[in-house]
């Protein structure tokens, strides 16, 4: 058996902690008859597991009949992608063909002898999503990673029609903390704030446990441990899995290994996106092993008034945890560590 954790980031992995709870909830919703929400919004820390959580709503969706499912590179033309992707499934094909929309102006499909083309992207698209609600579909679209880019407002915009329009598409996207935070406070986003979000909390340490026992045949005192060692973190979880794995009889270089691809391939990246204050408050934070906020604000000379705001943007961004009143604590594995050569 090839081993069943992996070290890329965003890879669905054969071994996986499911959100089932919240997962379910957004298909829930979206399946209903009349469904209360179109739109989540899915935060976290890089690691978390946002793209293996979008990607398993997608496929449980895509099994049902009804379900239309198309992943957008927000790094492209999403509305000329979107419109591209849907004509390229073939049942769609027909029905539009049937619908007499010609989308040739967008370099999509074949023309229509005596129909003219569509010229505008967004009317092309509010026609076939018409289509497609009349042969009672929906559509459920997942774009990774979403920032605050040209493209992303305009399509957010043109969602925005659709939902106006009464038209069966649904979305979810994911995106760092502080970037669907400026998307959502761009000119003509405020329909954003409206729309939930999901924070990606650590898994749950117990089902860590149990998976470590199945696939590396740990004992369960052993299991608790390393499970321990992940603090939930996802990326954690699969990491220390994978070297576990490929070191069976020697923990020690499996942990020395998991610790060295932790920094490397996601803590650096992490810090690249702290501002340069974030950093200091998140050193202090990393030096007073307490976690009592009063000593954290005498390590760096600062108020509650100064303090606050850091550490409300810290813990939204999935960098600290508040796990009791006056507490903060570093939620991601051996991070107080690499704040010590961090620059």
């Amino acid at each position: 058996m090839s081993n069943p954790y992996t070290l890329v980031f965003g890879q669905p992995p054969i071994e996986l902690v499911e959100r089932t709870a919240q997962a379910e909830k957004i298909i829930s919703e979206y399946c209903a008859q009349r469904p209360s929400n179109y739109i989540n919004l899915v935060t976290g820390v890089r690691g978390s597991g946002k793209t293996v959580f979008i990607t398993e709503i997608a496929k449980r969706l895509k099994t049902k009949k009804e379900w239309i499912v198309i992943n957008l590179n927000p790094q492209r033309d999403l509305l000329i992608s979107l419109a591209s992707k849907l004509d390229s499934n073939n049942v769609l094909h027909r029905i539009f063909k049937e619908a007499q929309i010609n989308l040739q102006a967008f370099g999509i499909g074949i023309g229509i002898k005596g129909v003219p083309p569509i010229t505008d992207i967004e009317e092309a698209l509010i026609q076939m999503l018409k289509s497609i609600k009349k042969h009672n579909k929906r559509v459920l679209i997942t774009i990774d990673e979403v920032t605050n880019s040209r493209d992303m407002r305009i399509f957010a915009s043109s969602y925005q029609i659709f939902l106006r329009e009464d038209l069966p598409v649904f979305l979810i996207m994911t995106g760092l903390y502080k970037n669907i935070d400026n998307l959502k406070n761009a000119d003509g986003m405020t329909f954003l704030e409206r729309a939930p979000r999901i924070f990606l909390a650590p898994l749950d340490k117990k089902v860590i446990a149990s998976k470590y026992i199945e696939t590396l045949k740990l004992k369960q005192d052993e299991a608790v441990r390393l499970a321990e060692l992940t603090m939930g973190y996802s990326f954690a979880f699969q990491t220390i899995g994978y070297f576990m794995w490929e070191y069976p009889k020697d923990v020690k270089k499996a942990l020395a290994n998991a610790k060295d691809y932790l920094f490397e391939f996601a803590y650096w990246k992490i810090w690249s996106e702290l501002s340069k204050q974030d950093k200091v408050v998140v050193k202090a934070i990393a030096k007073v092993k307490t976690g009592e906020i009063y000593k954290i604000r005498e390590e760096l000379d600062y108020t509650s008034n100064q303090f606050n705001p850091y550490r409300n943007r810290l813990l939204k961004a999935g960098i600290i945890t508040g796990p009791e009143d006056g507490i903060v604590k570093l939620c991601l594995p051996w991070f107080d560590e690499f704040c010590q050569i961090a620059e």
